[in-house]
């Protein structure tokens, strides 16, 4: 039977944080009734040379786990099902741990949700399902309604605005029908939606879509702030029978009207006083200087945990829809180990970018000294005293795993005028204070991306801080 999925909160799996080998990694089940998939799939990636073993598996005693290899080859992955068996309602709250050949301490995941009825106690049902029982390969896409209500009232919503976001890139706009619905057929995936209509707050909510879920409900609440117009003899135009999909150009227009919307959720940093006077939009080479720009990413798999790698692409595709052909941006990513994942390319091969980014993929551990040593490598190959060179960290979490140094490497390329920043992905609190103080060392700053709203603009304005050059006189 499919699932209808409700969504009522902005985000799916906000608890999870970035991994390390002695750190916890939140995996968030949901609310769990009696016909819910109970187990999530992690890939347990080996990027080196040398084969990995997997030693053993601790877990609760109402934990279940299904492994496709105990031996992960070099430069290949192995799969990791963990089900979940609660006995009782209510909140839970279980722990694995996982121990592989190349890490001194385990891999501790917790395994957090809410039982909300009573589950049957079938022996079959607690067995972890084969991994024969979910074809494999991408699946064909299913059709899936995107309902969208008034919160207090479940009243439908006709004129709703839906814009969805799936890996990194917008997938489409709608305007609701009558019925305050449409119907559209997407493939497996994490999908972003973002929802808006007038006298209402702006929301945004990411949800995992599975050929099981063929319902969203999208509820949405009434802005205290909202003065109605005042009505008019003029006759009010109905709202269309159906729904309607905008064409490209409209749907972008739609979308960065959503994304401007004041009344959205966001932690967009405050800018300095002179950018102020200069929109959002501009990069023009006489207010900001050419970028030389390599970023280094954090790939390890707590960031397969819900939105996290898809605010991170959109970040990184809104900045490269702005790129000129004289800045270059290039990527590095680090997991267990940090590679080059895309070379230093001028801002005119966006087509080259894109793909890069579309490409990422979670896997492995966190090495994130190796990778920011590489990423001031890059970025020194195309260094300009002219220019604006600078190295981001884009993570999850801690990223000094086996890098005590990383400190020094900073104040180095510092002195010679290379700006470091961080962005956080959903950090914690905990993590986003440490990602701040790295930031300084390299007289950079701390980026906060919790959000949709925040991957839109957040990156693209910390490059704009670091190339501008002052108002004109």
């Amino acid at each position: 039977m499919r699932i209808l999925a409700i969504i009522c909160v902005l985000f799916i799996c906000g608890l999870v944080h970035g991994q390390q080998s002695n750190s916890e990694d939140f995996l968030e089940y949901g609310a769990i009734d009696s016909k819910s998939k109970r187990y999530i799939d992690l890939n347990i990636g080996n990027p080196t040379e040398e084969k990995i073993y997997i030693l053993r598996v601790e877990h609760s005693p109402e934990v279940t786990y299904r492994l496709t290899a105990d031996l992960i080859e070099p430069l290949s992955t192995a799969q990791l099902r963990i089900q979940v068996n609660p006995s009782k309602k209510g909140n839970f709250n279980y722990v694995l741990k996982l121990f592989m050949s190349d890490q001194a301490n385990p891999i501790i995941y917790r395994l957090v949700g809410t039982v909300t009825e009573d589950l049957p106690d079938d022996n079959y049902l607690t067995k972890c399902p084969d991994f024969n029982a979910v074809p494999a390969g991408p699946n064909a896409p299913s059709e899936l309604t995107i309902i969208t209500i008034d919160k207090a009232t479940q009243e439908l919503l006709s004129k709703s605005t839906v814009s969805i976001i799936h890996n990194g890139q917008p997938s489409g706009t709608w305007i609701t029908g009558r019925l305050g619905k449409f119907t559209e057929k997407l493939p497996p995936g994490f999908f972003y939606f973002l929802v808006s209509r007038e006298g209402y707050l702006t929301k945004e909510a990411g949800i995992y879509v599975g050929p099981e879920i063929s319902e969203i409900t999208i509820p949405l609440s009434k802005n205290p702030a909202y003065d109605p117009p005042v009505p008019t003899k003029e006759p009010v135009q109905e709202p269309e029978e159906i729904a309607q999909q905008l064409p490209p150009e409209e749907a972008q227009e739609k979308l960065n009207e959503q994304m401007a919307n004041e009344i959205i959720d966001t932690t967009t940093q405050k800018v300095m006083p002179e950018l102020v006077s200069i929109p959002s939009e501009n990069f023009d080479e006489s207010y900001f200087r050419d970028v030389n720009v390599v970023f280094v990413l954090d790939i390890s798999s707590s960031m397969k945990m819900g939105e996290k790698m898809d605010l991170m692409k959109y970040s990184l595709n809104q900045l490269v829809s702005k790129l000129r052909p004289q800045d270059k941006m290039g990527l590095v990513t680090y997991a267990s180990t940090a590679e080059v994942f895309q070379a230093p390319t001028s801002g005119d091969h966006k087509e080259d970018l894109q793909k890069s980014i579309s490409n990422l993929r979670p896997i492995g551990m966190t090495a994130g000294g190796k990778g920011i040593k590489m990423g001031y490598k890059e970025v020194m190959k195309n260094y300009d005293a002219n220019k604006t060179n600078m190295v981001i960290v884009i993570t999850d979490g801690a990223f000094n795993k086996d890098s005590e140094d990383y400190q020094k490497t900073v104040q180095k390329y510092a002195k010679n005028g290379v700006v470091f920043s961080v962005v956080g992905i959903q950090t914690r609190e905990r993590d986003a204070k440490l990602m701040e103080e790295a930031a300084q060392f390299g007289n950079g700053r701390f980026v906060p991306i919790q959000k949709l709203a925040d991957a839109h603009s957040n990156l693209m304005q910390e490059i704009r801080i670091a190339s501008f050059k002052g108002l004109k006189k």
